[in-house]
């Protein structure tokens, strides 16, 4: 009977161990083995797999932070500006789009003046005399770039065509230096504002908020104008006295409209939102730069 047990209880292991080995269950654990179907695990839950990514529309240079649309303002002073510091974020208030309006067409301009001409929309603005940069054909372009030779933006109208659903305007502001070496732009100090809805109708939008008094500025403190003489200095290589000089000509300035700094109007820039003909929107840009 023992010598029985002796055969028997091998065969009987061996057999629980080919058992346990062909279970057939999923392994709960080892290796990824390549090519193993019961190993890859696959998303079929479509909220999972959708593209987080937005479109990005092109713009005219500079290229610049994200659209606001804050609620337009009247033409009357505005609170000097500095930028909030690095990390932080500020949220401005938006505007609804308004519904499209019927088609207009904005009246002829008489004599000089800007004029864009997109497959969609003509722009014009009378009574400014432009160079225009860069290819001059408009027809299948998304904005255009002009240097002002003379006439005064603000305080003109901009004149569009079209079934128009919103015509927003943006500016940049640059602080200059003057001294007896000639007039210099501290860069450091350049602020460009939000996109503001401009008001108008029937295809005629004034322009307003760039004069003198009303522009937003960078509100920087002594130590902001010196860094930013400082890197003009480096910048234009100079030696140490003419770099000391300028540095004294700041010692006693605490604002950037204060002698021997002034605020200067350096860009205008419109946007325009439309349908064409087909009931496809679309979005031009024009910009004015105005030479220092």
């Amino acid at each position: 009977m023992v010598k029985h047990l002796k055969h028997i209880l091998p065969v009987a292991a061996l057999a629980l161990t080919l058992a346990a080995c062909d279970g057939g269950g999923k392994p709960t654990g080892g290796p990824i083995v390549l090519g193993d179907s019961s190993t890859i695990v696959t998303e079929t839950d479509q909220s999972q797999l959708k593209d987080m990514v937005t479109d990005l529309n092109p713009v005219i240079p500079p290229a610049e932070n994200k659209d606001q649309d804050p609620t337009p303002t009247p033409d009357t002073p505005a609170a000097s500006t500095k930028p909030a510091p690095a990390g932080s974020a500020t949220t401005a208030p938006t505007t609804a789009a308004k519904p499209a309006t019927p088609a207009a067409v904005a009246p002829a301009s008489s004599g000089p003046g800007l004029r864009a001409e997109f497959e969609e929309v003509t722009i014009q603005i009378p009574g400014l005399a432009v160079k225009q940069a860069g290819n001059k054909n408009l027809h299948r372009a998304n904005g255009a770039v002009y240097t002002l030779t003379s006439g005064n933006v603000n305080g003109g109208t901009l004149q569009v065509n079209g079934t128009i659903t919103k015509v927003s305007q943006r500016y940049q502001t640059v602080v200059m230096l003057h001294s007896n070496m000639g007039d210099m732009l501290l860069e450091p100090l350049s602020v460009t504002t939000d996109w503001k809805t401009v008001k108008g109708g029937n295809g005629n939008y004034p322009i307003t908020g760039l004069s003198e008094g009303s522009l937003e500025y960078y509100e920087a403190e002594p130590s902001d104008i010196r860094n930013a003489v400082q890197k003009l200095t480096k910048r234009r290589r100079m030696n140490s006295r003419k770099a000391q000089a300028l540095l004294n000509s700041v010692r006693n300035t605490r604002n950037p409209k204060q002698k021997p700094l002034s605020v200067e109007l350096r860009s205008v820039m419109w946007k325009i939102d439309g349908k064409d003909a087909k009931g496809r929107a679309f979005s031009k840009q024009v910009r004015v730069d105005i030479p220092l």
